[in-house]
């Protein structure tokens, strides 16, 4: 099965001070048996949280390079096929930020599973009869 993972899933694993960092490992450590997406603002997502972690002491200032050359190992997919239509549409009907909205347009066009730490995300995945796993 596919698995669309957003960036709390990739910066759980990176900065261990954050709650779900063993649902997120075990998460990413499934990536061998499923295939991982990501929506391609996935990367710049990622980036900007270490470089805001960097900033306040949370982790060794000039590691976001080497934390992006570790998930740019796990082979994840991009996918940058978004809708930005559908997108906007689900942005709206949950309240979610475009950055959420594209993780569940993505899984949900793809028919894949979508893994997060969000609670507001898991809930409108699942309100979207997208199948969502999320730290309880």
């Amino acid at each position: 099965m596919t698995v669309v993972i957003d960036a709390s899933i990739a910066i759980a694993g990176r900065l261990r001070d954050r709650p779900g960092t063993p649902y997120a490992d075990f998460v990413i450590e499934q990536g061998g048996l499923e295939s991982i997406v990501v929506p391609d603002l996935f990367w710049h997502e990622v980036r900007s949280v270490l470089l805001v972690a960097e900033r306040q002491g949370r982790i060794e200032e000039g590691t976001t390079e080497d934390h992006l050359k570790d998930l740019r190992q796990l082979s994840l997919q991009t996918d940058g096929d978004q809708h930005d239509d559908q997108i906007t549409a689900l942005a709206r009907q949950h309240k979610l930020s475009g950055y959420d909205a594209a993780y569940l347009e993505t899984a949900k066009r793809r028919g894949a599973r979508l893994a997060t730490l969000d609670r507001k995300l898991a809930n409108a995945a699942k309100d979207e009869g997208v199948a969502a796993s999320e730290l309880a």
